[in-house]
């Protein structure tokens, strides 16, 4: 598979961190960045096992990922999930139907969170917010099978 401008970039920013660029890296890396909606790194295990690339590759690339703010860890399940972000500060609509994950930007809810951290006396560094439910597809489907 030839490599994308994103990926070409992603393993420039692991390079100047000094980060090996391996040919398992790689394989997590064009495969995690290519995926859509919410996945786990069991997900990724799965696909890239057959090619000989180990769980902790897996595990350590998309640590990696997540701290170079390519990839978000999504918090709603019991165990990690993760989806590809953009790089604006955003928060996440979660679908459990369909694992549809969208990036909404809403000042309103900024100003809500700041609100709350001082009504509590809090001075918020950051936050997370993960909205979970069904999408719009997904409630149609269920209206129409009862």
């Amino acid at each position: 598979m030839e490599p994308t401008a994103t990926d070409v970039r992603i393993r420039g920013q692991l390079n100047e961190r000094g980060i090996r660029d391996t040919a398992p890296r790689r394989a997590v890396v064009e495969v995690a960045v290519r995926r859509r909606g919410r996945f786990t790194a069991n997900d990724i295990v799965a696909e890239l096992a057959p090619r000989g690339v180990g769980r902790a590759t897996v595990f350590r690339t998309l640590d990696l990922l997540v701290d170079l703010g390519i990839l978000a860890r999504l918090h709603s399940d019991s165990h990690h999930a993760y989806t590809v972000c953009g790089t604006e500060h955003h928060h996440h609509l979660v679908c459990v139907g369909c694992d549809t994950v969208a990036e909404i930007v809403s000042e309103s809810a900024e100003r809500l969170v700041q609100q709350i951290a001082q009504d509590a006396g809090f001075q918020a560094e950051g936050h997370l917010l993960e909205i979970v439910g069904l999408c719009e597809t997904c409630r149609a489907s269920a209206a129409g099978s009862t």
